[in-house]
C-alpha cells in the first residue's frame, strides 16, 4: 500500500504559468520559432520529505515558450549527495512530460514524478535532481546565465524517533531553565506514543522558584500524530488534577527534534513553557 509523503521543510512555491509578454520582449524566445524557449523547475529551493514506504515525489516543472503544440519530454538524472538513495530510487534517470496545448488551452506546467520504492531506509539520504535535456532542439534547459532553477536538492528522512534527547525549557516570561536529559519511554502497541517522567526537566520548577525543594516534574504522555504534530497530555494526581495541563507542538523527522509548548496550572501566572528535545550530541 502506498503511504503519504509529508513535506516537513519547503520553500514558497512560485506561481509560474504561461509566458508573458515581458519574457518575449527580453529576447529569450526566437520570434521565428514560437515553440522555442526553456524548461525549469518551478521552485529551486531544497526539499525535505519523510519516508514512510512506497510513494511518489512530485517536483513541478514549467515550460517557458509561447507555443506548446506537440508537448515535450524533459530528461533528468538523480545524483546522490550524501547517503545512498539507490535502495529507494533504483532508476537514476527518467523522463518527465509536459503535455501539448489542447482545446485552445495553453499547457506549460508539468510534474517530474520520482517513484519511491519500499525499502529499509535507516538514515537520511540527500540527492540532486538535475534537468539535463528536452526532446526539442529549440527548447533548452534553463538559461545561459543560470538564473532559472534546473537542479533541486531533495532530502528523504526516515522516521526514527529516539528515546534519549537533550532538553531545553524556556518560559514565556523569558526565564530559561537548566538543560536536562529527556528520556522517552515507548508505550506498548503504539510506536509513536511515549511517556516521560518530566516534560520540562526535573530542575525547571526549583530553578524558576529558587526553591530546591519545589519539585514539580510534569509527567506526561507524548504522542506524535500522523501529520507530525505532537499532542502532550499531562499526568495529574487525583489530589492535584490541574497542575499539568498538557500542550502541543511538532516533531521534525529530518532533524529528530521535538518543539513543544506546555501549559501549566502550578503558578498563578498562566505562563507557558517552550521545550525542545534534540538529539544528544547536536
Amino acid at each position: 500500500m502506498k503511504k503519504s509523503i509529508y513535506i516537513l521543510f519547503f520553500g514558497a512555491a512560485l506561481a509560474l504559468s504561461s509566458c508573458n509578454e515581458n519574457d518575449k520582449n527580453t529576447g529569450r524566445f526566437d520570434d521565428a520559432d514560437p515553440s522555442s524557449g526553456w524548461v525549469q523547475f518551478v521552485d529551486g529551493s531544497a526539499k525535505e520529505f519523510v519516508y514512510e514506504g512506497a510513494s511518489v515525489i512530485s517536483l513541478p516543472i514549467v515550460l517557458n515558450a509561447p507555443v506548446n503544440a506537440d508537448g515535450i519530454d524533459v530528461n533528468y538524472t538523480i545524483t546522490d549527495v550524501s547517503g545512498s538513495s539507490v535502495g529507494i530510487i533504483p532508476e537514476r534517470s527518467g523522463v518527465a512530460q509536459i503535455y501539448k496545448d489542447q482545446f485552445g488551452e495553453a499547457t506549460r506546467n508539468g510534474n517530474l514524478m520520482i517513484n519511491i520504492a519500499e525499502a529499509a531506509l535507516t538514515a537520511s539520504t540527500e540527492f540532486d535532481v538535475t534537468l539535463t535535456s528536452t526532446s526539442k532542439s529549440s527548447v533548452q534547459i534553463g538559461l545561459p546565465d543560470n538564473s532559472r532553477p534546473t537542479v533541486v536538492r531533495v532530502k528523504i528522512c526516515p522516521v526514527n524517533i529516539g528515546t534519549t534527547y537533550a532538553g531545553t525549557a524556556e518560559a514565556s516570561t523569558g526565564f530559561v531553565g537548566p538543560a536536562f536529559t529527556q528520556t522517552l519511554v515507548p508505550v506498548a502497541g503504539n510506536p509513536r506514543q511515549f511517556t516521560t517522567a518530566s516534560a520540562w526537566g526535573v530542575g525547571f520548577v526549583p530553578a524558576i522558584t529558587g526553591n530546591a525543594a519545589a519539585i514539580r516534574d510534569y509527567p506526561a504522555t507524548i504522542t506524535v500524530n500522523d501529520d507530525y504534530s505532537v499532542t502532550v497530555v499531562g499526568i495529574n494526581s487525583a489530589a492535584f488534577p490541574n497542575r499539568y495541563l498538557g500542550g502541543e507542538g511538532t516533531y521534525d523527522p529530518c532533524s529528530d527534534t521535538f518543539d513543544l509548548v506546555l501549559r501549566q496550572g502550578i503558578f498563578t501566572n498562566p505562563f507557558t513553557v517552550n521545550v525542545i528535545y534534540s538529539p544528544v550530541g547536536n
